[in-house]
């Protein structure tokens, strides 16, 4: 799990404006974007790829949690959905007519890696672009 923790010296970060900025760039992007939550604590989940996408395990899913920590926000991302992963995989090695699922399987591993470091880099973005005297460190100090 990736984590991030900001904080802006007199001044709080708006997470729900984080948050919508976020699901706005990436559905822009063809992805599948919502967040829930409040000026507190935001959880930001997004998805890539078709139901059939899924079932041969190429399907990329992650959480994005924004909480309200002390004098900063902390952000965590986790990845989700690598159960149809590991399932594409192992039918692959019980079935060898579908070994093909296996290549799928590892692909959607790696567009799932891809996908977390592009959330990442697009959120250090948006919070050095609305709060240019942001202090960053890749865990809660």
């Amino acid at each position: 799990m990736d984590a991030r923790f900001y904080t802006v010296p007199d001044q709080n970060i708006d997470i729900e404006r984080l948050g919508n900025d976020l699901v706005n760039t990436f559905r822009m992007q063809g992805y599948q974007a919502q967040s829930i939550g409040n000026k507190d604590q935001l959880l930001v989940q997004f998805k890539k790829g078709s139901d059939f996408e899924s079932f041969i395990g190429m399907q990329a899913a992650l959480s994005l949690t924004l909480q309200r920590n002390g004098n900063g926000v902390l952000a965590t991302i986790g990845q989700q959905k690598w159960i149809d992963k590991i399932a594409a995989g192992s039918v692959s090695l019980l079935i060898p007519a579908l070994w093909p699922l296996a290549i799928t399987a590892g692909v959607g591993g790696i567009r799932q890696a891809g996908m977390s470091n592009e959330i990442l880099a697009r959120l250090d973005g948006l919070v050095h672009q609305n709060y240019p005297n942001v202090q960053s460190s890749p865990r809660q100090m």
